[in-house]
């Protein structure tokens, strides 16, 4: 069976493709709420919840409060005085998650997700703010679960930290759970490359300041550049192991368009940071200023010792 669209004549609605761009995250009540809504204009939890026989008034409240987070809706107290700041949401109550928690499986999901991952039961305080970040805030499910992962993963289980994280992906643009799971790829990416310079600096990954953290992945997904390109800047840089005297090699070597390790050590490439270091060797010699000085001295030494 083949379908097409039919012509339109008459009763059509505009719908804002900031809607689009949320079905891949939007449960399904989401959508029918924020198509109710363009259609009728009518934003009261109770009549939506009557007209589109929802489970449960909070269905409704927390479709609202999506929406609004996503930018469709706009929040404002009734009796508010012009001019004054709309003021967010009232967090839901543990008696509320508990009645909504019937009727919306997810709920339930969300608090057996964090409990496993913390490996410890969780107060009634720490199950609000979890389910406040999905209802209220507008999280996805399994973004909100996937971050509890990584959280509990790296030895901080609280929910302090999972707001926390949350809050810096949705800054990167993560919002759904495939944008997740690729930005959790890319953390562990990270890591391994945070390990790899330490390594080569000599020291413990802990010791990496969050701007040699941003440094290191700047080297790599700004520069393009592999272990090997920092490798070399190590190299180079001889015995003087300074993870920002490597960032200005390699800044420099980016400016000049050095994209591989055989285009520093080419004779046109010039020296990356210093004057004195060789990169038309195959293999770096360090400081070569320094030897020649030595040998310049030795030659002269040798016509006075034949002359005795």
């Amino acid at each position: 069976m083949i379908y097409r669209l039919k012509e339109q004549k008459g009763d059509v609605i505009a719908v804002p493709q900031l809607v689009f761009s949320k079905l891949g995250i939007a449960e399904e009540y989401n959508v029918r709420v924020a198509l109710y809504v363009l259609a009728t204009g009518i934003t009261d939890p109770d009549k939506i919840c009557a007209d589109l026989k929802l489970r449960s008034r909070i269905s409704a409240e927390s479709a609202l409060s999506f929406w609004a987070g996503a930018g469709l809706l706009e929040r404002y107290e009734e009796n508010a005085a012009p001019g004054e700041e709309p003021s967010a949401p009232a967090p839901m109550t543990w008696a509320e998650i508990a009645a909504a928690s019937r009727t919306d499986p997810m709920i339930s999901s969300l608090i057996d997700c964090a409990q496993t991952g913390f490996a410890r039961p969780l107060t009634h305080r720490e199950m609000e703010k979890l389910v406040n970040l999905y209802i209220v805030e507008g999280f996805a499910p399994e973004t909100v679960m996937l971050c509890v992962a990584y959280v509990a993963s790296r030895g901080k289980r609280t929910m302090g930290a999972v707001s926390h994280e949350l809050k810096v992906w949705r800054t990167e643009g993560v919002e759904t759970g495939e944008q997740a799971d690729a930005h959790l790829q890319l953390l562990a990416l990270r890591a391994q490359r945070e390990q790899y310079v330490s390594g080569l600096l000599g020291i413990a990954e802990s010791e990496l300041t969050l701007g040699g953290r941003k440094a290191i992945a700047r080297w790599y997904e700004v520069y393009g550049y592999d272990d090997a390109m920092v490798q070399e800047a190590a190299v180079q840089a001889g015995a003087k192991r300074d993870l920002w005297y490597w960032n200005s090699i390699l800044k420099t070597w980016n400016a000049k368009g050095l994209r591989t390790v055989h285009d520093v050590r080419s004779p046109v490439a010039g020296a990356g940071a210093s004057r004195n270091l060789r990169v038309d060797r195959e293999t770096p010699s360090g400081n070569d200023f320094l030897k020649n000085a030595v040998r310049r001295r030795s030659l002269r030494k040798q016509p006075d010792e034949a002359s005795q």
